[in-house]
């Protein structure tokens, strides 16, 4: 007797352990559509990877009920979407994050070279600025990071602000007679009098975790960070009040560095891909509209142990020519760019 009621009690607590895990179903929200890269133009079906125990569900996106099973995405980037079921144990919430593509591929560009200037070798270049004819450059490096004025004609720095060795400096932009200089980890930015590189304040970022690049379009600040994103923040407060994610049309594109802002897009070095690149990213929409290719400059520089990527770009808006350098380069290359 005692054999068969242990036997029963390894039966019953086998069922009840079956049951518990029926009751428990993992759900998780598929996504199908005709394109491996889905954009704009393409329809996202939404389902659940299962129905059993469900007496309903229902889709949101962005916080906005579905009326239907599927979702037409209005904008590119990476978007959210999430199912709220109903079960007879209650309701429960599962999201899955859903990537839209740019529709067309970036055209691609190359450049022409203008002249030929001298640079800083020992500059390792995190930001370039025109206000007028004097080029403004941040530099990084701990212990080594600096603002500076330079005669971009000869190379010779007018001024020199050095950076707190605790601080690491990078992108610049000018704005309503300011410099505004971001720090990559510190999350600290800084306010300078353009005049005479007074500081004047310091603001945080409460958002974006890092500081990469910086430009700005006369009315919004634009940031990158060193994830996808292009941040816009308020030029007043240095809040970020939203952001974009950077895409082609089949990638997202992190690691972007130094920006420039010429008449509606974002022209911006990137590491990613191990190239000299520049991409043209649409500020209001994120996509890259173009890709430039910078190469064959680094070989006319001088090749030297600490020589670095190409990084720093800048518009001169009476010479309708960019201004572009690398890290550690002895050189500073005023080119036109063309389509290829």
């Amino acid at each position: 007797m005692r054999f068969h009621t242990l036997t029963y009690l390894i039966v019953a607590l086998f069922i009840v352990s079956a049951c518990s895990s029926k009751q428990s179903v993992p759900y998780k929200i598929i996504t199908t559509s005709q394109s491996k890269n889905p954009t704009v133009t393409d329809t996202i079906f939404l389902k659940l990877n299962s129905l059993e125990g469900i007496k309903s569900h229902e889709f949101f996106v962005a916080g906005t009920p579905l009326k239907t099973a599927y979702v037409i995405p209005s904008k590119t980037g990476e978007q959210t979407v999430t199912a709220v079921i109903k079960t007879e144990s209650g309701t429960q919430e599962v999201t899955k994050n859903i990537r839209v593509y740019a529709p067309d591929k970036p055209k691609v560009y190359t450049y022409d070279l203008v002249n030929t200037y001298p640079h800083d070798i020992n500059a390792y270049t995190q930001g370039l600025e025109f206000v007028g004819d004097i080029l403004y450059e941040s530099t990084g490096q701990y212990g080594a990071s600096s603002l500076r004025k330079v005669n971009y004609k000869s190379g010779e720095v007018i001024q020199k602000l050095p950076i707190d060795k605790t601080y690491f400096a990078e992108g610049i932009t000018h704005l309503n007679g300011k410099i505004i200089q971001l720090t990559w980890k510190e999350n600290v930015g800084f306010v300078y009098n353009a005049n005479d590189l007074t500081l004047e304040k310091s603001f945080s970022y409460t958002k974006s975790p890092e500081g990469w690049g910086l430009c700005n379009d006369g009315k919004f600040l634009y940031k990158t960070d060193g994830s996808q994103k292009l941040w816009t923040l308020d030029p007043n407060t240095f809040k970020e009040l939203n952001s974009v994610d950077i895409v082609t049309h089949n990638n997202f594109i992190s690691k972007v560095n130094e920006l420039e802002y010429v008449d509606g897009f974002v022209y911006a070095n990137t590491y990613q891909f191990n190239k000299d690149v520049v991409i043209i990213i649409n500020s209001s929409s994120g996509i890259v509209s173009g890709v430039v290719d910078f190469s064959g400059l680094k070989k006319q520089v001088t090749q030297h142990n600490k020589l670095d990527v190409f990084n720093g770009i800048a518009y001169h808006p009476t010479r309708k020519t960019f201004f572009v350098t690398g890290k550690y380069w002895d050189k500073l290359f005023e080119v036109k760019i063309i389509e290829k």
